[in-house]
């Protein structure tokens, strides 16, 4: 397969300026950009201005010439991120970016490793200090202006720290000065090191951390790893796994069963774990809901739980939001990473000579009456680097002892 020239050079991300073919591939790209912005999203001016977003574009077309191929990816990371809806994103999906060994999450406000390569299994747990002499809390300053599909402070934390190890970003922003090796400075206990790490197209995370712990269920049905019905030894309270969605008519049939067996045993707890979930189609969730409904069996006043997190995102917080209300469920977790009154439905375009894809926001919803920039828990339960380096899940845990079973 013959790609353009510009994709050619999309795709290795070399740190050096346009060329001239790339700068009227580029200018024609950002025209098309715009267009189509304006063209198909719901509302794209709600919160930066027609004048703004239009004198962004003019003057990022007038710079292609001084800039590198990376900066000219955080400019527009950074332009399609004042829009300002966790739909609408400049993703780099398509760019086969490079990526250094690690992936980090904010907890308590600083970064740790919480996968890697076995390579490098000594630092799963360790705090980012430093990249090549910044320290850690300006990088993730950087990160949160351009960071995709990050819609609330939360979800901001999640993106950034997924985007921080990639190489050609951290060029772009000029953190580093190539893509082929960077100093990271890690606390492993009091243990101040430096690692020099190289990164990879194809990094194998095969070492990892996890609070999620559900092995105390045992599965009853289980359709893939991320979705799937358990219980307790005595049946009477029913774990259901909501991790990934699916569609209607499987969601419908593994619902027909959870509801036989909950009638069939008589369960009186539920407790429905919509933790790690960005989302799909939540009419697969409502469809969920109309079918539990009808268990009677179920401690309708106080025994439904949902458990959410900062990555419930998208149709996920919009199904927590609905079986608050639909299932009198009791939130236990973490503020969601998208706001219950936005602008959701993801639609996407291609931009046509780079390939580059671009995410835009199609509708606007209001799943609660206020103007709160996350749905927040009854129950506020934190999570530690401990709980990830112990496996605790202390929102879990909260729930059964909630229930009397701790």
């Amino acid at each position: 397969m013959k790609f353009p020239v510009l994709l050619l050079s999309m795709l290795s991300l070399h740190c050096y300026a346009v060329n001239d073919v790339e700068i009227k591939n580029w200018k024609a790209d950002l025209e098309f950009y715009s267009k189509k912005m304006s063209e198909e999203h719901i509302d794209l001016y709600h919160t930066i201005s027609k004048q703004s977003f239009n004198e962004e574009v003019t003057q990022l077309k007038r710079s292609l010439s001084s800039l590198t191929e990376n900066q000219l990816l955080i400019e527009l990371m950074k332009l399609t991120h004042k829009i300002g809806d966790g739909h609408t994103s400049f993703p780099l999906w398509g760019a086969n970016l490079k990526s250094f060994p690690i992936q980090l999450k904010v907890l308590n406000g600083e970064l740790y490793v919480i996968k890697t390569t076995m390579d490098f299994k000594h630092l799963l747990g360790a705090k980012l200090e430093k990249i090549n002499g910044m320290n850690a809390e300006e990088i993730y300053r950087l990160f949160s202006q351009l960071t995709p599909f990050s819609e609330n402070k939360y979800s901001t934390q999640v993106r950034a720290a997924q985007y921080i190890p990639k190489a050609e970003l951290l060029n772009g922003l000029g953190i580093i000065n190539d893509t082929f090796q960077a100093r990271f400075t890690f606390t492993i206990g009091k243990e101040l090191i430096e690692q020099q790490l190289e990164p990879s197209h194809s990094n194998e995370y095969t070492a990892e951390l996890t609070y999620l712990n559900n092995s105390i269920f045992s599965i009853e049905e289980k359709l893939n790893e991320n979705l799937w019905f358990g219980s307790l030894n005595d049946k009477k309270v029913v774990y259901f796994k909501f991790r990934r969605y699916t569609s209607i008519s499987k969601m419908e049939s593994l619902g027909e069963d959870l509801l036989s067996f909950i009638n069939k045993n008589k369960s009186k707890k539920l407790i429905i774990d919509l933790r790690d979930n960005y989302g799909g189609d939540f009419f697969v969730g409502l469809k969920l809901a109309q079918l539990l409904v009808l268990a009677d069996s179920i401690d309708w006043k106080s025994g439904v739980y949902v458990l959410i997190d900062n990555v419930t995102f998208s149709a996920a917080m919009s199904n927590a939001a609905q079986f608050s209300q639909l299932l009198n469920a009791q939130l236990i977790g973490e503020p969601t990473g998208s706001k219950p009154s936005g602008y959701q439905d993801m639609g996407q375009f291609i931009l046509p000579n780079s390939n580059l894809e671009v995410t835009y926001s199609k509708r606007l919803y209001h799943f609660t009456s206020d103007l709160k920039d996350a749905l927040y828990p009854d129950i506020n339960i934190g999570v530690s680097i401990d709980d990830y380096i112990s496996n605790k899940d202390p929102q879990l845990k909260w729930i059964l002892n909630d229930m009397g079973l701790n």
